[in-house]
């Protein structure tokens, strides 16, 4: 992404995932996370231009995302990819090591080809974080991602808080696992912050600023 900047070219983020990245839930496409996201980072980094892809698949878990990443990848040549992953591997119970022998992988695959990438865990909801395999699931997905060193949207425990104040109704819709409009813009929110977080921290880390940032 700072390459793209730094020649002032639009930025191009391929977002996969299941049906959050489709926008099950979401009362109109512009409502999506995927839509938001693109606006966001628009009106924070004044003057970029950000094209945002949609390929998510509803009901697909992390396996058949990395499945056809490379594909996906080839067509749209995007600068970040953002995965939004582990919500149907917890509901389906994979098993814990294949999900991050899965993500290990294709982290790594990413890395060697220079992509930089942002992970999602799973929404919270009261009713999925029943089943303790869920959480596993969650704690699976950060410990991934600690480890190879990329960004976590950790939405779980921001709305964990959020439903200990509002309640569940507040970000997800009346089926208990897909977000509503609120769910959606607070994702494309956090996503944002996050993916310019990450920008600072690597003109910081390289001391050559590639933008000014508000």
């Amino acid at each position: 992404m700072r390459k793209a900047i730094s020649k002032g070219r639009s930025v191009k983020v391929l977002a996969i995932g299941s049906s959050s990245t489709v926008g099950v839930g979401a009362s109109s496409t512009s409502a999506t996370y995927v839509a938001r996201l693109e606006s966001t980072l628009e009106g924070t980094l004044k003057g970029m231009d950000f094209d945002v892809v949609n390929r998510g698949l509803s009901g697909e878990v992390a396996q058949g995302a990395a499945d056809r990443m490379k594909k996906e990848i080839e067509e749209t040549k995007p600068d970040l990819v953002v995965w939004q992953v582990g919500t149907n591997d917890a509901i389906r119970h994979v098993g814990i090591d294949s999900l991050k022998t899965c993500l290990r992988s294709t982290l790594g695959w990413l890395a060697q080809n220079r992509i930089d990438v942002v992970l999602v865990d799973p929404q919270y909801g009261e009713s999925l974080t029943r089943d303790e395999h869920y959480e596993k699931v969650v704690k699976a997905v950060a410990d991934v991602a600690r480890e190879a060193r990329v960004l976590l949207v950790d939405r779980f425990e921001a709305m964990r808080e959020l439903q200990r104040e509002r309640g569940d109704r507040f970000y997800l819709t009346s089926d208990n696992l897909h977000l509503n409009d609120t769910g959606h813009r607070c994702m494309a929110e956090q996503l944002a912050r996050t993916i310019v977080g990450g920008l600072m921290q690597a003109d910081a880390d390289a001391e050559q600023p590639v933008f000014n940032y508000p």
